[in-house]
């Protein structure tokens, strides 16, 4: 049998399961209980009222009864005893039965009054007075001070009557009155009931027996007696409880269940809307969000969620803006490239052809440039770049950088000026990226500067960084550039007839948050200040 895959009914059947291993145990453990409980105690039953019976039959075969008298004896004893009595022989030959005295019981209590006695007279009676009557047990109850009345009580079959011994001749006259009173046998004691509808025989009855052996005066053993068929304490009991278990499991079980499935729908449809949404980005909605207000794990684990879908949109939205970005930017210079080739191609004049070979080349090497960059910015975000860090002096780094494009503003008929202190300034980088983005700034301030300009390098250290500036009197970037002027391929509005790629400010900006740093632009139609800020180590 397989268990259903959804957890909506994996649950509620588990539940289920747990409970109803839980009834099963209890009820093993309890019934087993009960019933070894009651079993002791239907043992110690028979086992007292089987020595108590031994010591009278021992007393009845020491006077002599015959088997007729002591039946008729046991017979009482039975109903008394509840069970059933029964005397053996050394070879376990029955010789005595009670029988099960199954039918209802009487007891009849007279009570007889003679008009006149004898001063200090007292009858008494033995065995011979009364008739040999099965089951009865009589005797007198009245005392010594009171001779003139006399009871007995007769415990036999149903409407026996027992007439009561007659006093002695001379007494004029005798009242006697008898009363009958059903009785019957139960587990707990005797039932008295008017309508006799309660029977030994209709209760449960125990397997336990018991023996005692009995003896003869020299103490020679003569034989045994044996009780059975003894109530059965707790059957009923036993019953009732194992029938209350039952409906108790059944209803725990049921409640397992219904708990079982609550929780797991509490469980499951955070799962759901978890799966719809993810199923909704499959189908191209990156938007999608989920929504639950939780503060468990679930709620946790919709929120990491929507952390991941966020990265992922706006990954895969820069991918494509990426992609539709560099084939724009690609699609100049191949358009170029393949015209200038075409041209070389059907222009007879050598020197023209010569030109457009110039020209393609020119492409081809800001071809080169484009996706020499790409492939630097792609590993720079990454990561795939080897960073090797090491303690640099920045004082020493700018210097060298700006010498290099010293001579070019020179050239240019720019100025250039450099503020550094002279003591070393010590940054754990990655030197050559260092040198990388110390030289862009530089370029671009070279590049957008016309003649006359000026351009001034700045190092400066504070209390846990260190800033660099590159400033210049350049052309400036128009407000609006300002915010999208590090992504990729984004340029200034006025720079479109100044070449580049426009990806040197956003290859800038992965090697400064790399190290832990921020770059920072500042501009107006009277220049541009780039700033890069640096931690120290502590």
């Amino acid at each position: 049998m397989m268990l259903p895959t959804s957890i909506r009914w994996r649950l509620p059947l588990s539940y289920a399961m747990i409970a109803l291993v839980a009834t099963l145990v209890l009820g093993v453990v309890l019934l087993t209980r009960l019933r070894g409980y009651y079993a002791d105690r239907e043992y110690d039953h028979l086992r007292a009222n089987a020595q108590a019976i031994g010591n009278t039959v021992t007393e009845m075969y020491g006077y002599r009864l015959s088997n007729d008298q002591i039946q008729a004896q046991l017979q009482s004893l039975s109903f008394l005893a509840q069970s059933n009595v029964r005397v053996l022989d050394t070879a376990g030959k029955v010789l005595i039965e009670s029988g099960a005295g199954s039918e209802p019981r009487t007891i009849a209590l007279t009570y007889s009054r003679r008009a006149t006695a004898q001063s200090g007279f007292m009858y008494n009676f033995d065995q011979n007075d009364f008739p040999p009557i099965a089951g009865q047990t009589s005797g007198q109850m009245a005392g010594d001070s009171n001779p003139d009345w006399r009871s007995s009580i007769d415990i036999g079959p149903r409407m026996v009557t027992a007439p009561v011994p007659p006093f002695p001749q001379n007494v004029e006259k005798q009242l006697t009155r008898r009363f009958f009173v059903a009785v019957a046998g139960t587990p707990y004691g005797f039932g008295l009931n008017g309508d006799g509808d309660v029977f030994w025989g209709d209760i449960p009855r125990s397997d336990t027996h018991f023996e005692t052996p009995i003896f003869d005066p020299t103490h020679k053993l003569i034989g045994f007696v044996e009780l059975s068929d003894g109530p059965a304490y707790g059957t009923e009991i036993v019953n009732g409880v194992a029938r209350s278990l039952i409906g108790a499991g059944v209803i725990a079980i049921l409640m397992a269940a219904a708990i079982g499935w609550v929780i797991s729908r509490q469980m499951s449809q955070p799962l759901l809307n978890l799966a719809d949404v993810t199923r909704k980005m499959a189908d191209g909605n990156l938007s999608a969000r989920v929504v639950m207000e939780r503060d468990d794990e679930f709620g946790l684990l919709a929120k990491s969620f929507n952390h991941m879908a966020n990265q992922v949109e706006h990954t895969v939205v820069a991918l494509r803006r990426f992609v539709a970005d560099a084939a724009h930017e690609i699609h100049t210079p191949v358009t170029a490239l393949h015209a200038n080739l075409e041209l070389a191609a059907t222009d007879d004049d050598p020197a023209q052809r010569l030109i457009f070979v110039q020209r393609a080349q020119e492409q081809l090497k800001r071809l080169e440039t484009m996706t020499s960059s790409l492939l630097d910015l792609s590993r720079l975000e990454s990561g795939a770049l080897q960073d090797e860090r090491t303690p640099v002096d920045m004082t020493l780094l700018v210097a060298q950088v700006s010498e290099l494009y010293a001579s070019r503003a020179e050239q240019s008929g720019l100025s250039f000026q450099i503020d550094a202190p002279h003591e070393p300034v010590i940054v754990r980088v990655n030197e050559s990226q260092l040198r990388r983005v110390v030289g862009n700034l530089l370029d671009n301030a070279i590049k957008f500067t016309p003649e006359t300009g000026v351009i001034r390098v700045g190092l400066c250290r504070e209390s846990k960084s260190v800033q660099i500036s590159v400033q210049d009197t350049g052309i400036g970037i128009p407000t609006e550039d300002l915010p999208h002027l590090f992504n990729r391929f984004r340029r200034g509005r006025n720079a479109a007839s100044y070449p580049g790629s426009g990806l040197g400010l956003a290859i800038i900006k992965a090697i400064v948050e790399g190290h832990g740093g921020q770059v920072m632009v500042e501009s107006s139609p009277r220049g541009t200040c780039f700033s890069l800020s640096l931690p120290t180590p502590a």
